[in-house]
């Protein structure tokens, strides 16, 4: 039976203030999930009137100004996707776990305050705050920028994937195609003792990095340091969708997508033979990893609503 859904708003996704390959992920997690609940999305670098217009968070000081003014110019508002874990807890602003201006190697201090700050010019502007599944958590956001709202996009539903492995003939046992940083390069040196890893050169695009996924038995998640507390959520159901399941090592996440990846202890002496175990039987790990995520994603649902209500008041506010 095809489900019913009243007439929807339009809702187009704006994204001109990022490289169309940086957010492939975010771009089909926000279209699947409108489009499983009766929306209708656009996507495209220029922003529409007769749509509620979504943008995903990274401003800089140029692309908060562009924001702003069309803002201003057309009277209408957007809501903003989060991407960085950005926590306000005792009266002080945390980033990816740390306080402000954290030394690291995955993201320059300059570059933390200046998103920040851009994000705050963009306030007066902004209708509300979407959040793909359940990271990144923002805890107390609403203090931090009173009056506007964070909203979950629940979990959308993956298709089976079409590229059936012969398991024997990859020729890679494992896969990485996150950005490189010194944690992440020790790990896979130590990795490639026992086992077959590729990584690419540099940033591939979406349809690339798809096709490298598919030459490894398993995909590997890597934090970005060794006190990184998340995984990748967007990582894992990306390899979900080209049939791979994701091994991570060092994390103890207990997010939503946790329980559709594995998750190793590195200090154990041993990981690399687990590991290796677990390269043996990619094919079942997949499968159970992707029956996973379709439970998770079905009882998530239930307890995280779809922003319906949200959608219907900007709309009739704005359209």
């Amino acid at each position: 039976m095809t489900a019913y859904f009243p007439a929807r708003p339009s809702v187009h996704l704006w994204i001109y203030n990022h490289p169309l390959s940086g957010i492939s992920d975010q771009i089909d997690f926000f279209c699947a999930i409108m489009q499983q609940y009766g929306y209708k999305p656009s996507v495209g670098r220029n922003p529409r009137h007769d749509a509620l217009n979504v943008v995903i968070e990274n401003f800089s000081d140029a692309t908060s100004d562009i924001l702003r003014q069309y803002c201003r110019e057309s009277g209408k508002r957007v809501c903003v996707i989060m991407t960085e874990h950005i926590d306000f807890i005792d009266n002080e602003i945390y980033i990816h776990g740390d306080m402000m201006w954290n030394q690291n190697d995955y993201m320059h201090p300059a570059t933390q305050v200046s998103r920040i700050r851009s994000l705050m010019d963009c306030a007066p502007y902004i209708r509300g705050f979407f959040v793909l599944g359940d990271l990144p958590e923002l805890l107390n956001m609403g203090m931090m920028l009173p009056g506007i709202t964070v909203r979950t996009l629940p979990f959308p539903q993956l298709p089976p994937p079409s590229d059936h492995a012969e398991w024997a003939e990859l020729p890679a046992d494992l896969v990485f195609t996150g950005a490189v940083t010194r944690f992440r390069v020790e790990i896979l040196e130590i990795t490639r003792t026992k086992l077959t890893v590729h990584n690419p050169d540099g940033f591939l695009s979406r349809k690339a990095r798809d096709r490298f996924s598919r030459s490894g038995r398993l995909v590997l998640n890597i934090p970005q340091r060794t006190d990184w507390k998340w995984l990748s959520l967007m990582r894992v159901m990306a390899a979900l969708r080209c049939g791979r399941a994701t091994v991570s090592l060092g994390t103890r996440d207990r997010s939503e997508i946790a329980k559709c990846c594995i998750q190793i202890d590195i200090k154990n002496r041993d990981f690399l033979a687990e590991l290796q175990d677990m390269v043996s039987r990619s094919g079942e790990l997949f499968k159970k990893s992707f029956d996973n995520y379709h439970a998770m994603a079905a009882d998530f649902q239930l307890t995280h609503i779809f922003p319906d209500d949200l959608l219907d008041y900007w709309a009739i506010t704005e359209l």
